[in-house]
């Protein structure tokens, strides 16, 4: 193979004549090359090389490897910012097993006028090659490995091996410690607007990420016809459903209530099983009814049927799919068919029927019909996908928070522990839901309330935490909406395949906690002021990474 050439490895080849290199380099030239220990100061005359600091690379054969590596190491002519990278032969090709060394301007300088005088022995090119960075300190055995020409060892360190830090702009956002959340900008109440007849003006609308309230939504003729009577005679009646069956809330505002209990607090908060870290106590147990028995019960109707679990218990339901829920998304017109057609035409379903959705429908995840008793709310939670919450009876109150919020939220698994209500219950219960979440009162300032009603639908982009609270109506006992899930734009390859509620974390984010907590775990056993010191080092590192600074 001609010397200097850059293929089939990629790379622009360096010219190495001496018109391009400057002057010869005589003896002392050839004995860098050799590695017999000398080390003279290489040359800055020569332009060549570096006008390619930064990706300059020598490929030399595999097994001349071990005896250069060992000479551009002593001749500091190695760039340790860059690894190397073996390539296997390829006999159809012509082309041997070969090592490409990564090597600084100076070095690329020297080397130059070394090949300009025919001293190339082993080397097959000096070119411009793109290497992967550095191997992090725990990788190096890696990237030992890799210089070596272990296949397989290079391929998982050359995969280990994160990606360079951007260039700090100097208007950086910071990461840590988080800044307060900007206030609304209207003042608190969530828009609202006229939904739009056509999913471009959607779009448009939603492309703020911000909630909105969208009225006058088509939703067919469900809104007049789903009435408890209605409902209780659908064709859906007979089938089996999972309700959260949920005791009256105890007087300290935590467990499970008593009859007297019942008696003087009434709104009961359903902290939802997909939602709760691993290790949460249940505040509802899960019971099997018929739908119409459900409809009955949250009605508050069933007079003469005692309660599953204690007076003033309440009923919330959140369907599922109907063949292995756990593993599969909810389709609501594929559970309740004739409850679907009855909200044709419309904009909200998933299947196309009528003007069809609204939403961005390729992206489409999951649907499923929620119904609640009145004095029912959500614990304060956030989901992964963008959603569209339809009220078809009843009404609603939701409260949001940004993403911004979270570091002040008291986040477990996908929702805040904060207590939401008990601000709103009394003075003695709100003081103790401040003393217990102090940083909430950061987040406090940047909630945003929105007011359902039949045929009005909210907007919630994802991550944005929320809490739903179900009201009765003057039209019907209880909140009856169908939820409709969409990925979010991008990032349809980063959610979890197997996400079948829409609340697990990407992949990408679980593994990064995970490596977090390896890397906390690895710090933890140095002794102090070790411990300290690289953990904020491990932490800036961090930063660095993601084009962020601390706020230090």
């Amino acid at each position: 193979m001609p010397l200097g050439s850059g293929a089939p490895w990629g790379g622009e080849p360096i010219d190495a004549s001496p018109e391009r290199g400057g002057t010869d380099s005589g003896d002392a030239s050839s004995s860098r090359a050799r590695g017999d220990g000398t080390n003279p100061p290489p040359s800055s005359e020569e332009p060549n090389a570096r006008q390619r600091d930064g990706d300059a690379a020598v490929v030399v054969l595999a097994v001349d490897a071990k005896r250069w590596k060992d000479a551009l190491r002593a001749r500091g002519w190695l760039d340790r910012g860059r690894r190397a990278t073996s390539f296997p032969a390829d006999d159809g090709a012509g082309r041997p097993a070969a090592v490409a060394f990564p090597v600084g301007a100076e070095g690329a300088c020297a080397m130059s006028k070394e090949l300009a005088d025919g001293d190339d022995d082993g080397v097959l090119a000096l070119c411009r090659l793109r290497l992967p960075a550095a191997a992090p300190p725990g990788d190096q055995r890696a990237s030992e490995k890799v210089a070596s020409g272990s296949g397989a060892a290079a391929a998982a360190a050359v995969a280990a091996a994160p990606k360079p830090p951007p260039a700090m702009p100097i208007d950086a956002p910071v990461l840590w410690p988080p800044p307060p959340p900007p206030p609304p900008p209207s003042g608190g109440a969530v828009r609202r607007v006229r939904c739009p007849s056509t999913p471009a003006a959607f779009a448009e609308i939603i492309a703020s990420m911000e909630p909105v309230v969208f009225t006058d939504v088509p939703m067919g003729t469900a809104t007049e016809e789903w009435t408890v009577d209605a409902l209780m005679k659908s064709a859906e009646s007979e089938r089996i459903v999972d309700v959260h069956v949920c005791p009256p809330r105890d007087r300290d505002g935590d467990g499970e209530g008593t009859t007297d209990d019942a008696e003087h607090e009434d709104v009961v908060v359903v902290d939802l099983a997909g939602h709760r870290a691993p290790g949460t106590r249940r505040n509802f147990q899960f019971r099997k009814m018929r739908f119409a028995e459900l409809v009955e019960r949250a009605a508050g109707v069933a007079s003469s049927s005692p309660p599953v679990i204690a007076p003033g218990e309440k009923y919330y339901l959140r369907s599922v799919a109907t063949t292995a829920p756990t593993k599969t998304a909810a389709h609501f017109p594929e559970a309740y068919p004739s409850l679907a057609a009855s909200m044709r035409p419309g904009v909200v379903l998933p299947d196309g029927t009528g003007d069809g959705p609204i939403w961005p429908k390729g992206r489409y995840h999951s649907s499923v019909l929620r119904v609640s008793s009145p004095a029912t709310a959500l614990w304060t939670h956030y989901d992964t996908h963008d959603n569209l919450l339809a009220q078809v009876v009843g009404s609603k109150t939701v409260t949001l928070w940004p993403p911004h919020a979270e570091p002040f939220m008291y986040v477990e698994g996908s929702s805040s522990r904060v207590d939401v209500d008990a601000f709103g219950r009394d003075a003695d219960a709100a003081a103790a839901a401040a003393a217990r979440y102090p940083k909430f009162a950061t987040a406090a300032g940047s909630r945003r309330v929105a007011r359902l009603g039949p045929g009005e639908a909210l907007y919630i982009p994802a991550l944005w935490f929320h809490h739903v609270y179900a009201h009765a109506s003057r039209t019907s006992p209880l909140s009856v909406a169908v939820n409709v899930f969409w990925r979010c734009e991008g990032t349809h390859e980063l959610h979890d395949a197997g996400d079948a509620y829409g609340n697990k974390d990407p992949p990408a984010a679980r593994r990064a906690g995970d490596l977090a907590a390896l890397a906390g775990d690895a710090i933890d056993a140095l002794p102090e002021p070790h411990r300290t010191f690289y953990a904020r080092r491990a932490v800036q590192r961090l930063a660095a990474q993601l084009g962020m600074e601390l706020g230090v």
